[in-house]
């Protein structure tokens, strides 16, 4: 195997075993056989020495295998001399960062992304205001396809400079849902894309009031959709959002609420309200 198919190899099963902690954080009873299964199926032909030290990395972080951004691993921060960068351009081995020891690699796509607080103010935020805001609920969602909504959620995130190319954005995020869709019970899913780099975690809320198929679990149609970016160094803040979100929008009447929200301003207001004890 080519160490660029491995890398490629790795970063596919990492997306699988982070879909696994989502889905066991999203929907507790749920099956995991089909992930689980697939997981096993991408690790069979690991050379033994790689598949070892990524389960030592995996239980320690949600990531083992970073991005290097600007001349540094996105893992731990730590400056990569530019001899290393060039090896790992050439992709002839793989390659660990000598600080965290996670696997390197270069990113294909980068879309670059501004702190919120370079927009909203310097203000310390607190709940789930850390993640988001006003400008970034969107309600009513149209379209009738997953890639019709996604897109409507990546050209909000452009329109408020959370990102600069809404295009490019949506690709990535249909990619991740090829992968396996985050459609969960209940008419929600989880869309993200991770590894964006450039600023700090980011989510967007959008609402369709009819729902529409996502490729989730049964016949059930989706109608909240929690559209995150995330960077590498806040994936564990992603999990803990995910579970609070989840938690607080497992209860029937807290997703009424959003759904029976008439604005974009009335969504953020219960957004805020509903999941003002779960998410500090």
């Amino acid at each position: 195997m080519s160490n660029r198919k491995l890398i490629n190899q790795l970063i596919q099963l990492q997306e699988l075993i982070v879909a696994r902690i989502q889905k066991q954080a999203s929907m507790p009873s749920a099956s995991l056989g089909a992930l689980d299964a697939n997981i096993k199926l991408l690790s069979t032909d690991l050379p033994v020495r790689v598949k070892s030290h990524l389960n030592d990395l995996l239980k320690k972080h949600p990531e083992a295998m970073v991005p290097i951004v600007d001349g540094h691993c996105t893992g731990c921060g730590m400056e990569v001399k530019a001899s290393l960068i060039n090896e790992i351009h050439h992709a002839e081995e793989l390659h660990r960062c000598l600080n965290c020891t996670r696997y390197l690699y270069i990113p294909s796509e980068v879309v670059a992304r501004e702190h919120a607080s370079r927009i909203y103010g310097e203000t310390r935020k607190v709940g789930v205001a850390r993640f988001s805001t006003q400008p970034l609920m969107v309600t009513p969602l149209g379209g009738t396809t997953p890639e019709e909504v996604l897109r409507q959620l990546c050209e909000r995130m452009q329109q408020q400079h959370f990102v600069e190319n809404a295009d490019q954005l949506l690709d990535l995020a249909m990619q991740r849902e090829a992968i396996i869709s985050t459609a969960v019970d209940s008419g929600m899913a989880f869309p993200h894309v991770r590894g964006v780099e450039g600023g700090g975690l980011s989510m967007a809320l959008g609402i369709h009031k009819k729902g529409i198929h996502f490729g989730g679990p049964g016949r059930t149609l989706t109608r909240i959709f929690f559209f995150m970016v995330i960077p590498t160094a806040t994936s564990a803040f992603y999990m803990k959002l995910i579970a609070g979100l989840s938690q607080t929008f497992r209860q029937k009447e807290a997703r009424e609420a959003l759904l029976a929200a008439e604005s974009e301003e009335e969504l953020w207001k219960v957004l805020v309200r509903q999941t003002r004890q779960v998410i500090k």
